[in-house]
């Protein structure tokens, strides 16, 4: 009767043991929200549907001395309401992209732990997510100091995060460079990765955060913190570029505002845009043409003037393809820039793709998507020498292609950045013309130019040259 009893025990504290277990391996990823512009609109959280569970609020802001002034407009009331829908709230700490003002919050790393804790305490915060951005390589270790501090100073129980740059190239300078990833993961409970910007304001027109940029900047930070210590962050915005003349009268896309996502179904409706989608790049690119005689059109508390767009942003498909990342890498979770910039049908599929049971990764896989990232890497660059090289020759010729001359000066002139075999594989792709090979068309620049000639204007007008070779 006695050895019953065990074995009966023993199955219970097996079965007991292995539901631990299960409801450890079954548990959900971190879900944190941030919300910017606002503290206290808390149905950006109710329509979530119980997605969201930790919430971080713009509100630890620092003045041109350095110093943290509270908690800014963060209510108590709303830090209660909060807590009682079973939601941290960890603010961020931030410079907004002032160097100068976060170079003099670090000069005095012990005022600034103290102050945060402080006002933890005082507002009965779970936490803080330290943001501080736009810093460089030499700031490096007085980051990495402030943050060792902070992390001694936090009260058992705090959540303390930081937020770091993407680096899939894996850069040790400027911005990239002030971020010591396996220094700070080992000082805070997680790193949440900003994934986004590969593409911004004032620069070349291009994804937000294409799946090459996520998946090697996910890579590199498992390179130097473990899995569990990663939270990966989603963009709810995109970017916009107008097809702008320069003084010479040739075209260029400019610009790269940030665009809410809940924004882009109205202007695709609106201006029937032509939306372009592949797996390979992971964000949806968007052509659409304003004409406010016909429609008017608004963005950002501005009318939209009439000319031709190029919008980038992250698709309902591109944002399963980034959490599908989480999953595959078995991260901790996903965070998102920020609530309030989505649809509400986000919220329909967003918890369901973010908990799926996560992939193997073997040494093979990891090391065909690195390749495979160089070689969009490769493309990228290709392109950026190509647009420089064209906007330089265009305004010294002033569009003077007669003959093809315009061509025949790119080649000659700047062959070391933009190989003559990139407008080759131009003419194969647009004429089908196989028999056309690099050396041929080196020895027959003008002729093969006057084939190009009209493709090239047509690129220029309309950018089109982005990876079409």
């Amino acid at each position: 009767m006695k050895s019953k009893n065990l074995f009966f025990v023993s199955m219970l504290i097996m079965v007991v043991l292995f539901s631990n277990a299960f409801a450890s391996n079954s548990k959900e990823r971190v879900c944190l929200g941030f919300l910017y512009g606002t503290t206290s609109d808390l149905s950006l959280i109710d329509r979530t549907n119980g997605s969201i569970k930790q919430v971080s609020p713009t509100c630890l802001e620092l003045s041109n001395r350095g110093e943290l002034g509270g908690a800014g407009n963060l209510a108590r009331t709303v830090v209660h309401e909060m807590h009682s829908r079973g939601i941290l709230v960890t603010p961020f700490l931030s410079n907004h992209w002032a160097r100068q003002k976060g170079r003099k919050a670090l000069e005095y790393p012990y005022e600034l732990a103290r102050d945060i804790i402080t006002t933890i305490y005082e507002y009965g915060l779970d936490g803080v997510n330290v943001d501080l951005e736009n810093l460089t390589e030499n700031d490096r270790e007085s980051l990495t100091e402030f943050v060792r501090i902070l992390s001694e100073a936090m009260p058992e129980g705090k959540i303390l995060t930081v937020s770091v740059a993407a680096n899939p190239w894996g850069r040790d300078d400027g911005w990239q460079g002030s971020y010591d990833y396996k220094a700070l993961g080992e000082y805070s409970d997680y790193l949440l990765i900003m994934a986004y910007d590969e593409h911004s304001i004032g620069g070349a027109e291009g994804p937000i955060s294409s799946s090459p940029f996520v998946e090697m900047s996910i890579q590199y930070a498992l390179q130097n913190v473990s899995n569990d210590k990663i939270v990966l962050g989603v963009p709810f915005y995109g970017r916009i570029w107008k097809e702008e003349p320069d003084e010479n009268g040739n075209i260029t896309l400019e610009g790269g505002e940030a665009v809410v996502i809940g924004k882009a179904p109205s202007l695709i409706e609106q201006f029937n845009g032509l939306v372009e989608y592949t797996d390979e790049v992971g964000e949806a690119k968007v052509y659409f043409t304003v004409n406010n005689e016909i429609t008017n059109a608004s963005l950002n508390g501005r009318q939209l003037e009439d000319g031709n767009y190029v919008l980038w942003y992250p698709s309902h498909e591109s944002i399963k393809a980034k959490l599908d990342l989480v999953n595959k890498y078995n991260l901790l979770g996903a965070g998102v820039w920020a609530l309030g910039q989505e649809k509400v049908d986000v919220w329909e599929y967003f918890k369901y793709e973010l908990n799926k049971t996560p992939r193997y990764i073997n040494e093979e896989d990891f090391v065909e998507k690195q390749q495979e990232f160089e070689a969009y890497k490769e493309d990228f660059t290709i392109e950026e020498e190509a647009n420089k090289a064209v906007q330089k020759v265009c305004a010294e010729n002033k569009m003077v292609d007669k003959e093809g001359l315009l061509i025949e000066s790119i080649v000659e002139n700047y062959a070391p950045h933009i190989h003559a075999c990139m407008f080759v594989s131009i003419a194969k792709k647009e004429t089908k013309e196989e028999e056309i090979d690099d050396d041929n068309y080196k020895n027959n620049k003008k002729s093969y130019g006057l084939k190009v000639r009209s493709i090239l204007k047509h690129l220029l007008h309309r950018k089109r040259y982005k990876k079409v070779w």
